[in-house]
C-alpha cells in the first residue's frame, strides 16, 4: 500500500469541531481509494521549509490564524511547486487572498477578519453569517466536486462567517478561478486554480461529512490529486 505525507496547515485545536473532524475526513478518504497517510500538522508560525516531503496540503479552517503571513507564504509556496492544495473555510480563503496579492495592483487587498478598517477587502463578512448551518449546492457539472453516481447537488455544512467581496469577483475569474459550486442562494462557495494540477477549495467544511461516516467527496478528490502527481494509480 503506498504511503503520502499530508501536512495540515493550520493552529491545532481540539475544540474546532473542524479540527475534530479532519482525521475521520482523511481515514475514511485514505481508506476508500487504499492509500495510506502520514499525517501532521503544520502551526501557521513555522517556516514553509517544512514541506521538504510534503505529498500534499490542507490548509485547515481556524482563522485567524497566529501567523497570517506564514500561513500565506506556505499557500504560496505549493502553489508554485504544484503541490496538490484543499483548503476549506478559512484554507480557502487565504488562498485566494494569496493568489490575488499576486496581481498587479493587488498587493494591498486584504481579508477584513483581520483588519476590518481595509480599504480593499477580498474577504468581507456575509450577509447572514453561516454557523453550523447547513444548506444545498449547485456543482460545476464534469468538476472534481462531483462524485461517482454523477449527481450536480450536494449538502453542505458550514461554520463561516465571511465570503468573496462580489467587487472583486470578476477579477479573480479574470485571473484563473473557476467557481466550482455554488449555494441556495446563488454565492459561490468552492474555486478552482486553473493551471495547478490542483488548487482548490470549498468555503464551506466539508470534513464535517465524516463525522456522519461519509467520505467527503473534496478529501477524496484532493488525495486523487496527491497519489497522481507520484505517478500512483488508483
Amino acid at each position: 500500500m503506498s504511503s503520502y505525507e499530508i501536512v495540515l496547515l493550520g493552529d491545532q485545536d481540539p475544540t474546532i469541531v473542524a479540527h475534530q473532524a479532519i482525521p475521520k475526513a482523511l481515514a475514511l478518504a485514505a481508506a476508500a481509494l487504499d492509500i495510506s497517510l502520514r499525517t501532521r500538522w503544520l502551526p501557521t508560525e513555522m517556516a514553509d521549509g517544512a514541506l521538504a516531503d510534503c505529498d500534499g496540503l490542507w490548509c485547515v479552517p481556524g482563522s485567524p490564524y497566529r501567523n497570517r503571513e506564514g500561513a500565506l507564504a506556505v499557500i504560496r509556496t505549493v502553489r508554485e511547486r504544484d503541490i496538490p492544495f484543499l483548503g476549506t473555510c478559512g484554507g480557502l480563503q487565504h488562498a485566494l487572498l494569496e493568489q490575488a496579492r499576486t496581481l498587479p495592483g493587488w498587493s494591498d487587498v486584504a481579508h477584513a477578519e483581520e483588519d476590518p478598517a481595509a480599504q480593499r477587502a477580498l474577504l468581507t463578512p456575509l450577509s447572514c453569517a453561516r454557523i453550523d448551518f447547513r444548506n444545498r449546492l449547485r456543482l460545476l457539472p464534469g468538476s472534481r466536486l462531483i462524485g461517482a453516481d454523477g449527481r450536480e447537488e450536494a449538502e453542505a455544512a458550514y461554520h463561516c462567517r465571511f465570503g468573496v467581496n462580489p467587487d472583486y469577483l470578476p477579477a479573480l475569474l479574470a485571473a484563473g478561478w473557476r467557481i466550482l459550486a455554488w449555494d441556495d442562494e446563488g454565492l459561490p462557495v468552492a474555486f478552482e486554480l486553473a493551471g495547478q494540477a490542483c488548487h482548490f477549495g470549498t468555503l464551506y467544511q466539508p470534513e464535517r461529512e465524516a463525522l456522519d461516516g461519509r467520505v467527503p467527496l473534496a478529501v477524496r478528490a484532493w488525495l486523487e490529486a496527491v497519489v497522481a502527481r507520484r505517478g500512483g494509480e488508483l
